[in-house]
């Protein structure tokens, strides 16, 4: 996730900076702002010159954006743009939510932070409706099976991974960001979140004996090696494991258990966790807590019951029962 100030235009430099320095925005949530707002300027710029093709838009250069071009924009460009996105490029209504509010902030930026423009374009802008729908997860026999099927070439490491993922509900950004620091011998652990916020968790005896396990292999395979010591999860040179490399590592260990059609990830692995738990009778506002949620609504998906608790639930009626 690397943002190129080189392709922005002043404003959008200004807007990035705030959303970093002033708000304390994650690293994920402002690179989706400049990946949204690059497009989107590309493309309008491209529709006032009328040269409105696919591979022209890709290319519009966008550094000379001035406050004139950016009070020119209208709310009927604006429906355009969106017109564009889902018959063109094809973005589902999920993607244009999350594009819908990125112009909403860079726009009320503008007009209410900044002040150099007079009016917000965006303000009848209506948001994607999505289809609410169940968070996948694995069921617990089937995550034993996926811990038992691990083996090979790092396999402690891989099933360290999966065993925090599994018993923690923590996201793949904190683990990736992990430190030997953040943990006590208890299990007690503090986590960075979204927007740099601390919470702290505990980490169960599984997750523990799983970390003691890879802390000695790593013992031994980097003896003469050069290693980062603070990060917990290392790869081969020894330096933290990316984002993208434990994504590939949950991938292809999902498939080697068997369980490659069902698009399984590591927030699918934190869904997991948080459905055990909740059924398992843990509270909804620990819950809350434990998965570091600002809302409690986003929390609430996971009170959701399985197809065999509904069976369970429909068949104690006696109304009706023959004697």
């Amino acid at each position: 996730m690397k943002i190129d100030l080189n392709l922005c235009f002043p404003q959008l430099k200004e807007f990035i900076f705030h959303e970093e320095t002033i708000k304390n925005a994650s690293i994920c949530t402002v690179y989706n702002y400049y990946r949204d707002l690059i497009l989107f300027f590309k493309y309008i710029k491209s529709i006032k010159k009328e040269t409105n093709t696919n591979d022209k838009i890709e290319n519009t250069d966008i550094t000379d954006i001035d406050t004139k071009f950016l009070s020119s924009i209208t709310y009927e460009e604006i429906k355009q743009y969106f017109f564009y996105l889902k018959s063109v490029k094809n973005n589902n209504a999920a993607t244009r939510k999350r594009r819908v509010i990125s112009l909403r902030n860079f726009f009320r930026f503008l007009n209410l932070t900044v002040e150099v423009i007079d009016s917000d374009p965006t303000k009848k802008l209506v948001t994607p409706k999505l289809n609410r729908s169940l968070p996948k997860f694995m069921h617990e026999e089937e995550c034993i099976a996926l811990l038992n099927s691990i083996d090979g070439t790092n396999k402690e490491r891989d099933y360290c991974i999966f065993v925090l993922f599994i018993n923690s509900g923590i996201r793949l950004s904190e683990l990736v960001g992990l430190n030997y620091t953040d943990i006590d011998r208890q299990g007690d652990v503090v986590i960075r979140g979204k927007g740099s916020k601390e919470r702290r968790i505990i980490f169960n005896k599984a997750c523990l004996e799983a970390l003691a396990e890879y802390e000695k292999f790593k013992e031994i395979h980097y003896q003469n090696k050069e290693r980062d010591r603070d990060a917990v999860f290392v790869g081969r040179t020894g330096k933290r494991l990316t984002a993208r490399r434990i994504e590939q590592i949950v991938k292809q260990r999902i498939t080697a258990a068997g369980f490659g059609g069902r698009a399984l990830s590591p927030h699918k692995l934190r869904h997991t966790a948080a459905t055990v738990m909740y059924r398992r009778g843990v509270d909804i506002r620990a819950l809350q807590q434990i998965l570091g949620h600002e809302s409690l609504g986003t929390t609430q998906i996971y009170t959701h019951v399985s197809d065999a608790q509904i069976t369970e639930a429909m068949t104690q009626s006696p109304i009706g029962r023959t004697s």
